[in-house]
């Protein structure tokens, strides 16, 4: 109830609760999830609740989503996982493959806190222009995950390499922050590009509707080895 009580005051109408699944450790199937999410929508006062689940990344993610351990965005084919923040999967790319091959778009969760993109930003240039939908969280902006993450998610909103916007909410607090994050975000893009963001894409999302990755700028790297 704290949290559909900040969720209104931040200005959100629908949200999409993405519980963690991680196979052994975060298990909880849709059926169950389902039940809850009727029973919050019922008190939420004009708050719509969707379910989904932000999946840890594993060859047998299409599998999950078959059996119905784990969700689809709102019941779409967008896919939201996220990697290990430390390490490389070696298995991205056959994971990416069977997603796709099963209908699935995929959507990666906050790539702007894993070392990976800190490291080299322009794989996120190559996940989009695999059709890797790019999501990245409100609050990374103000350097609550680091410096790095910010100056990442700076890069990614310039060149137009994001295509969501989540909370990554694990506690009601957070959602006191929102607004603040939205008034740095938009000093980085106008307000077309955050309507987009913020909008426009999630009601595709929930409609079932694919979005158009857009060509973006390249990234390119200044002589002093930085990414601009």
């Amino acid at each position: 109830m704290k949290f559909l009580e900040r969720l209104k005051k931040s200005g959100f109408s629908t949200i999409i609760s993405t519980s963690h699944y991680y196979e052994g450790y975060f298990e909880e199937d849709e059926e169950n999830r389902l039940k809850k999410i009727e029973k919050l929508n019922k008190v939420s006062d004009n708050l719509e609740i969707k379910v989904g689940s932000e999946i840890f990344c594993s060859p047998d993610i299409v599998k999950f989503l078959n059996e119905k351990k784990s969700s689809t965005l709102a019941g779409s084919r967008y896919v939201l996982f996220e990697i290990p923040f430390t390490n490389n999967v070696s298995f991205f790319d056959r994971m990416i493959d069977s997603l796709r091959r099963n209908g699935f778009l995929p959507v990666i969760a906050h790539p702007e806190r894993y070392d990976i993109v800190i490291d080299n930003p322009k794989i996120v240039e190559e996940w989009h222009k695999r059709g890797i939908y790019i999501q990245c969280n409100y609050e990374s902006i103000t350097g609550k995950y680091g410096k790095e993450s910010e100056e990442v998610i700076k890069l990614l909103l310039r060149h137009r390499l994001v295509d969501f916007l989540g909370s990554d909410v694990h506690r009601p607090g957070t959602y006191k922050r929102i607004k603040f994050s939205v008034e740095k975000i938009k000093k980085i893009i106008d307000d077309d590009y955050f309507e987009v963001l913020s909008n426009r894409n999630e009601e595709k999302v929930l409609k079932n509707e694919k979005i158009e990755i857009e060509e973006c700028e390249e990234i390119r790297k200044t002589i002093f080895g930085k990414y601009k």
